[in-house]
């Protein structure tokens, strides 16, 4: 028989050390604080997670005091190299808090200006990146966030969003079209294929800088292997679809899911539904947290090699999904929680999120207009011409005629 040969990777230690350094911009000054620190927090992910930050100074005679007051901008630079001086993260102080000679200041990252803002938008059958290009545009606080980093998907989508959170809107648009999300350090949005970034300067090895493994597993309790979908009532008959894995019945036990959807309305899609669950769900997940020495360059959304044979972590690739940074006393550590398989993208998916978000409202507000000026017509207002308001009705007085409202001024325009 011929040899049959596999191909794998042998991580060599790295040669040069992890650097890192910290600064607070008040005023449009830049302060290097990273030798007074004692402890810094740097986290940051994909999707629906906002990136944060902490940080401990010794505040000795209170000369940090009233030093800062909030919104100032923090950022994070880190290397292998001599110096620290490519920019990981950025984000805005918060709140600053005093106990025991120390300063603690916390914050999240620039991504938080996005939080509360709500889109009321239409898009109809429009490419998912030109969706987000859109909104980033006509939603943004200013014009120093930007969108060339975002990629073109192949997935187009009918939507209605009417007071949509920011980020609910955006996660939308990742789960339709299996990429990521993220706001990087130089408030641009990087919007790409799920598990197409590779990060190879990094990786957590065992016997070499792996410290910790944190539940990484299988977990079972995420199993579904028999789908049950309700659909639509027709004519008193319901839609029913029934789809089932024995295998992994037999591994697991029966584990049934019931799916309600009054949007199926025919065997067809209650057959592509049920399917599609099946094979995301009829095996365990594998997700987990591994803890290493300080990997100053990752990045939300990359892969990263990973092994530990001892704790089940075969080596290969695993998908970023958020990682922590913790520099401090006896600290210099990165926690990296990664997922085996970064999300994959379907047209059932794609048609799920195009029926919630059709339109069911009586009543909208798609332009976001701040005020409404309404009349009930319940007394007599305004300039007549041909025309008379009688019993709450507004009517001609001939064939036609014209009725022109008070004037109403608002400090908006």
């Amino acid at each position: 028989m011929p040899e049959v040969s596999s191909t794998g990777f042998i991580w060599l230690p790295q040669t040069t050390y992890p650097i890192y350094k910290i600064t607070v911009e008040k005023d449009g000054v830049e302060e290097d604080i990273t030798s007074r620190t004692v402890s810094i927090e740097i986290e940051d992910g994909v999707n629906e997670i906002i990136g944060r930050f902490s940080f401990e100074l010794w505040n000795f005679n209170n000369q940090y005091v009233n030093k800062w007051t909030g919104t100032e901008i923090v950022r994070f630079y880190a290397d292998r190299a001599t110096s620290a001086t490519t920019l990981r993260f950025r984000g805005r102080i918060e709140k600053l808090s005093y106990t025991r000679d120390k300063l603690r200041a916390t914050g999240r990252s620039e991504a938080l200006n996005f939080m509360n803002l709500t889109v009321s938008q239409d898009f109809d059958n429009q490419e998912c990146s030109q969706i987000l290009t859109s909104l980033v545009a006509n939603y943004r606080p200013d014009a120093t966030f930007t969108t060339s980093n975002i990629s073109v998907t192949t997935t187009n989508l009918t939507l209605s969003w009417i007071n949509k959170p920011f980020w609910d809107a955006a996660n939308e648009l990742t789960i339709a079209s299996g990429f990521d999300i993220y706001l990087d350090a130089n408030k641009s949005f990087n919007f790409f294929k799920s598990g197409t970034r590779d990060n190879d300067n990094e990786a957590v090895v065992h016997d070499q800088n792996l410290i910790e493994v944190r539940e990484f597993a299988e977990d079972i309790n995420l199993v579904s292997n028999k789908i049950v979908v309700y659909g639509a009532n027709i004519d008193g008959i319901q839609t029913l679809y029934t789809t089932e894995d024995f295998n992994s019945q037999g591994l697991y036990g029966i584990r049934e899911q019931i799916i309600n959807d009054d949007n199926i309305l025919s065997e067809t899609q209650a057959n592509e539904l049920a399917n599609f669950k099946l094979q995301k769900s009829k095996d365990p997940t594998i997700v987990g947290e591994v803890k290493g020495v300080f990997c100053p360059t990752i990045q939300p959304g990359q892969n990263i090699r990973i092994s530990s044979p001892r704790d089940n972590i075969q080596p290969g690739l695993y998908n970023i999904v958020s990682y922590k940074h913790e520099i401090g006393e006896a600290k210099y550590f990165t926690t990296i929680r990664i997922s085996k398989e970064p999300r994959g993208v379907s047209h059932i998916l794609k048609r799920m999120i195009e029926e919630t978000n059709k339109q069911k409202q009586t009543s909208s507000n798609p332009f976001g207009m701040k005020f409404s000026y309404n009349f009930l017509f319940n007394s007599d207002s305004g300039t007549h011409s041909g025309t008379e308001i009688t019993s709450g009705v507004l009517k001609p007085t001939g064939t036609t005629g014209t009725w022109t409202s008070p004037a109403k001024e608002h400090s908006y325009n």
